[in-house]
């Protein structure tokens, strides 16, 4: 179910530092030239300075500006476009768009309303688009090594510029560590958890580089970003499911508390140029910095062949600590999702679908058989709350869907169908539980 907000992520790395937006556009060529074109027809003047020879140079003293915070040099120039409200908006939906398929779309929701984690009915390619729209102020677009971030005008804002701090620094770091084509490996392996992970890295990056930059404004210039911040319309944001509201923010929030770990005076940026070349490789290390310092790796698990008349095999992944943190988040409470989450192992999940109907098959596996009870008991609680079903016989929870728990000892087992008897026949091929 992540994977629609993860596209956004490999397909463009958003900065989520709320900004006003409006009107022209400019590509810089080099550190320190800049070609510019405009959003409107231009006119001609006689004045000596131009608004695009104002953006010219703002953006050549925010490139060196950013070198320096980030204690890295741009290898080849970067491209820089700022556009307008509209332009920016238009840009996400579209690259949103291009690169999502309608049939995941439909299977993605199907799971989700199984889950009980959004309402049927739910449009959620209509969801993603606006809540992009609304809460990315500008991206990082990986196939094309291009930022494109807004501007009010000839002369750009406080929060603007951080902004674009924000994004030449992923541009930057790609360069040296091309964390864009390892995103794209990651996804077409459907790598998600360790996609996640490092999504953390270069989102934790950006935003711990832009808040050194921010930290060495002027009081003044300080307070506008703060006053851009608290002024930002966050209305899809806040109607969204919760699980979408933390999928979202993991990787700025959880990525700055983990890099913010590995950032010190005396090595300034070094630890962090570290973690791109060994970085995490699940969530949980993500979560939990002394797992990753110890590259505690995940317990690998086996899913046999479950075939089922009708059904194809979509997709097959680890869900994570996170996925399980974010579902009973929302519908168990924060409390139990970190106690039951907390003690994850590994796991191995395989989608199945047959254009209509979702299985979903989950072998989860915890650090200690304690863990694997807590998580069962979650999964119980989960199946009765969140799906709606009530118990029945052998571990089955049954009503207008299907569930199935067990336990044997540290492993767990969890089914979840939209049809019963496809949902009896994927329990079939787990005879040892």
């Amino acid at each position: 179910m992540r994977r629609l907000l993860l596209l956004a992520f490999v397909v463009l790395t958003a900065s989520c530092v709320p900004v006003t937006t409006d009107t022209t556009t400019v590509a810089t060529t080099s550190p320190t030239t800049v070609t510019t074109t405009t959003t409107v027809p231009s006119t001609t003047t006689t004045a000596t300075t131009t608004p695009e020879d104002a953006v010219r140079a703002q953006v050549d003293d925010l490139i060196a500006e950013t070198e320096k915070v980030r204690e890295l040099t741009f290898l080849t120039p970067p491209t820089v476009t700022i556009v307008d409200d509209a332009g920016l908006a238009e840009r996400v939906r579209a690259l949103i768009a291009e690169n999502v398929d309608p049939d995941q779309i439909a299977r993605d929701t199907e799971l989700e309303v199984l889950l009980g984690l959004v309402p049927e009915g739910t449009d959620m390619l209509t969801l993603y688009q606006d809540l992009y729209s609304e809460q990315v102020l500008g991206f990082y677009d990986g196939k094309t090594r291009e930022m494109v971030v807004p501007a009010t005008g000839a002369e750009l804002s406080a929060a603007e510029k951080v902004t674009l701090v924000h994004e030449l620094t992923h541009a930057l770091t790609d360069q040296h560590y091309s964390f864009s084509d390892r995103s794209d490996a990651l996804d077409e392996e459907q790598q998600y958890d360790a996609l996640s992970a490092l999504q953390t890295i270069t989102e934790g990056d950006a935003t711990l580089t832009e808040l050194h930059y921010v930290s060495a404004l002027p009081s003044a210039e300080q307070q506008a970003v703060i006053a851009d911040s608290l002024g930002q319309d966050t209305g899809v944001f806040d109607a969204a499911p919760k699980f979408i509201q933390q999928l979202l923010v993991f990787p700025y929030n959880a990525g700055l508390s983990l890099l913010g770990g590995l950032w010190s005076p005396q090595d300034g940026f070094r630890r962090i140029d570290e973690a791109y070349v060994d970085p995490p490789t699940t969530t949980e290390q993500v979560m939990h910095a002394d797992k990753y310092a110890d590259r505690e790796p995940a317990i690998e698990v086996q899913l046999p062949d479950t075939p089922i008349d009708g059904y194809e095999n979509v997709e097959e992944s680890t869900w994570g600590e996170l996925l399980f943190n974010v579902m009973f988040a929302q519908i168990l409470g924060q409390d139990t999702a970190d106690v039951a989450a907390g003690g994850w192992g590994g796991d191995r999940y395989r989608l199945l679908w047959d254009g209509a109907n979702v299985v979903f098959i989950l072998h989860y596996v915890g650090d200690t058989e304690q863990d694997a009870q807590e998580m069962e008991s979650a999964l119980v609680d989960y199946a009765a709350t969140g799906m709606g079903l009530h118990a029945d016989k052998g571990g089955r929870f049954t009503g207008d869907s299907y569930a199935f728990v067990t336990r044997d000892g540290s492993d767990v087992l969890f089914i979840a169908a939209g049809d019963r008897q496809a949902g009896e026949t994927a329990r079939a091929a787990f005879p040892d539980f």
